[in-house]
């Protein structure tokens, strides 16, 4: 596994983490200032995603996101992921893009798509 998909595959785990755990599992794949826009927010550094994470565990229940493929090449990645339901259904799609810097995510933008 290269290691930005590795980086993906922890921030997707992120989403459904304790939330006691998150902001330091955050640390783990972002930069401190880390930027982070999708449609509905843009927010910044680990600690307001963290704060934005903690919606999706009551929005979704059960729900988690899968990294299906990653391209990456000078410093910046795109990845494919879907969000599985409860019974590891697909419930929704979409790509993802990041910047990186010293080895983590720094600017990383969410793009759903429409089903």
């Amino acid at each position: 596994m290269s290691d930005s998909q590795q980086l993906w595959e922890n921030l997707a785990a992120c989403w459904s983490a304790d939330p006691g755990d998150r902001l330091a599992a955050l640390g783990a794949v972002a930069v401190d200032d880390v930027a982070y826009r999708d449609p509905g927010t843009e927010v910044r550094g680990l600690t307001e995603l963290a704060a934005y994470m903690i919606g999706f565990v009551p929005a979704f229940p059960g729900h988690r996101l899968r990294i299906d493929e990653v391209h990456d090449h000078h410093d910046r990645s795109l990845a494919q992921w879907t969000q599985l339901g409860e019974h590891g259904e697909p419930a929704m799609a979409g790509v993802s893009t990041a910047l990186h810097r010293d080895g983590r995510l720094a600017d990383i933008t969410q793009f759903f798509l429409p089903a």
